[in-house]
């Protein structure tokens, strides 16, 4: 729920102005602004320094908590934080210098430079030592005064010994200051303190709870000083004044604030083109919506708060993509996991879990729905398709095209001659098989499925895109009629595309009438919309005439649900026949893998799609963004207080 914020004038004397602000603080409800043009961001030294020390320690694996010491100084503890990562990274660019001038010069082999000088010295020649590309030397054999030494990958090395410094075209002279002996030398000593500074660090991991507490008085002092030093004064500093934000839903909390100060406060006006923060406040699914709403954007405060629609739209959306009771069943197990195994996370972590158990749940009911278990082919007559919806059209789909005896039904019995006296959908979808590869495949019934799966992605793209036109048809009167043209649409695009329409087969419209009212609906729909537009904008509103092309291209966008739940589906199908043409370890192997490979690929195309649908296409039509979120000063709570 997004609700409204009020701005305060706060005027008082300067002696109450610390203990206005500490309770302030405590209460937790009002953001003051700023009198500066522009508020510094950049916190100081120090809590930079305990920032960065905490997410130092925070990488390091988990240790059991340190009994705390009385006198612990936590400035020593950030500085020896700090500085051990800032020489681990020194280190650990070291050793890869380290290890990238052992690479280069290895082949060369172990010698002392000292003695190379030496002879250079008492034989009055110069060593030199070259490498070149192997294929430049199939081109052109090595000169003569050039002595062989290894290969190494695609290069060959040379060494020369002359009275004078020679250079040969094509080949480069290597250059070196330290043998491999001293080099392997210093990289045990760079490994040494490496060792020693990982070791530092996780022993220092110990104590993060008391670095989170400290970091916790540290900011709630600078913000509470930030604040208070913010306010403009006025009568030689013995008045002080200061504006705020404070939702309507807080005001209750104002005034007891200002009990016994001599401090004012009056509401005043919001000036124009001001903005305004966001206050949003959810609960339950509300909250775990409200992070994903966070992910994209913040709303303007003229908003509805669309947490609990994209919380819920997510979980099918995301269900329909994953497509597999199986994988579902896989996902909660890994959420009741995940909260038994981490029972003490922040909140937010919590929610996390939370939305994961949510996802896992609504992917098994909709696995149950589509009659999709680890992509196993079930017949026609088991008893799971019982609880299968899809299944359950499947049957009425057929049993339409025998009442019918239309085109669907001829290129049926066609294909199936020996099913021209079946009465029964049932027996219509069982009979007409074939057997490909040793598996038998109900190709009828799949089609029908298919279609099926199609329709009620894009009937959701219909009820999820209407559905947000009519939450903004306040502030834009047309979206009522595009909401009667889309209805139109869709019961009127089968006669165009020659297909039958779940509400033909269910009976739920006559087919002729659905395109007679659907043709009515969908041009008069646009004439509506227009209409509205152009009473609400005058003139502005004949750029709905635009609106139809954008409106089918977002309905059309709701086919990747179909397409990635699909290619699921038959990824999963086809792993299992692989592993079983492979025999029983073999195949174990390859049916593990590409599950595994099929359930992160889903997740992957379930989140981002998922949200996409939400953000792109829902939001297009009933979302300003663009928001600030309100941020009170308050207290950060420390353990045991």
């Amino acid at each position: 729920m997004i609700t409204n914020v009020k701005k305060y004038l706060f005027i008082g004397v300067q002696e109450d102005l610390d203990l206005f602000f500490i309770r302030a603080q405590k209460k937790g409800v009002i953001e003051f602004l700023s009198t500066k043009s522009h508020r510094s961001v950049d916190y100081p030294e120090e809590l930079q320094n305990m920032i960065t020390a905490l997410k130092v320690l925070s990488k390091q694996p988990t240790v059991k908590a340190a009994e705390m010491i009385k006198d612990l100084d936590a400035q020593k503890l950030i500085s020896t934080v700090v500085e051990s990562k800032e020489t681990l990274e020194k280190q650990l660019e070291e050793e890869r210098l380290i290890r990238a001038e052992i690479t280069r010069i290895e082949p060369l082999g172990d010698f002392s430079l000292e003695e190379v000088r030496e002879l250079e010295r008492e034989s009055h020649r110069h060593i030199q030592f070259f490498c070149v590309k192997e294929y430049k030397l199939k081109k052109e054999a090595p000169p003569e005064d050039l002595i062989y030494l290894n290969s190494e990958y695609d290069m060959k090395y040379f060494m020369s010994v002359s009275e004078k410094v020679l250079s040969f075209p094509g080949m480069v002279e290597m250059h070196f200051d330290r043998s491999l002996s001293e080099l392997k030398t210093e990289l045990n000593s760079v490994r040494a303190s490496i060792n020693q500074c990982e070791q530092e660090l996780r022993e220092n991991a110990a104590y993060i709870d008391f670095l989170e507490d400290h970091l916790k008085e540290a900011l709630n002092e600078y913000n509470l000083a930030s604040a208070s030093g913010d306010v403009s004064t006025h009568l030689n500093d013995a008045l002080f004044a200061v504006e705020g934000w404070i939702p309507k839903k807080r005001l209750h909390a104002l005034f007891p604030l200002l009990e016994g100060l001599g401090i004012h406060a009056e509401e005043i006006a919001i000036e124009k083109g001001e903005c305004v923060p966001t206050f949003m406040q959810n609960k339950g699914f509300g909250k775990m919506g409200e992070d994903l709403v966070h992910i994209y954007d913040t709303p303007a405060t003229s908003d509805k708060d669309p947490s609990r629609w994209v919380f819920w739209a997510f979980a099918v959306f995301f269900a329909m993509i994953i497509s597999d009771a199986g994988y579902g069943l896989i996902f909660l197990l890994l959420s009741l996991f995940l909260v038994k195994r981490y029972p003490h996370v922040q909140p937010s972590i919590k929610r996390f879990f939370r939305l994961f158990k949510v996802l896992a749940v609504s992917c098994i009911i909709w696995g149950v729905l589509s009659n999709a278990y680890f992509g196993i082919e079930l017949s026609p007559k088991n008893s799971l398709n019982k609880l299968s919806i899809i299944h359950y059209l499947a049957v009425k789909k057929a049993d339409y095209h025998i009442a019918e005896k239309d085109e669907t039904y001829r290129e049926v019995i066609e294909k199936f001659p020996q099913l021209a006296d079946v009465t029964s959908g049932e027996e219509l979808l069982a009979g007409a098989s074939v057997v490909q590869g040793g598996f038998t495949r109900y190709t009828v019934l799949d089609d029908f499925r298919d279609s099926i799966f199609m329709e009620l992605a894009l009937l959701v793209g219909v009820l999820h895109i209407s559905l947000s036109l009519l939450r903004n048809a306040r502030r834009h009167f047309g979206g009522v009629g595009w909401i009667f043209a889309i209805v139109g649409g869709y019961l009127f695009f089968p006669k165009m595309l020659g297909s039958t329409s779940v509400i033909h087969f269910m009976y739920l419209i006559p087919q002729h009438t659905g395109f007679v009212v659907g043709e009515q609906l969908l041009w008069g729909g646009m004439g509506l919309a227009v209409l509205l537009a152009v009473i609400q904008h005058r003139w502005a509103g004949f750029i709905e005439l635009t609106k139809p092309i954008e409106l089918f291209a977002d309905i059309l966008s709701y086919l990747r649900i179909y397409a990635l739940g699909l290619a699921a589906m038959i990824l999963a199908k086809t792993f299992n026949e692989m592993g079983m043409n492979l025999g029983f370890v073999a195949g174990f192997f390859v049916i593990l893998a590409g599950h595994l490979i099929n359930i992160v690929v889903g997740i992957m195309g379930g989140t981002i799609h998922g949200l996409r649908l939400n953000f792109i296409e829902w939001y297009h039509h009933s979302f300003v963004g663009g928001g600030r979120l309100f941020h009170p000063l308050k207290l950060f709570k420390i353990r045991g207080e």
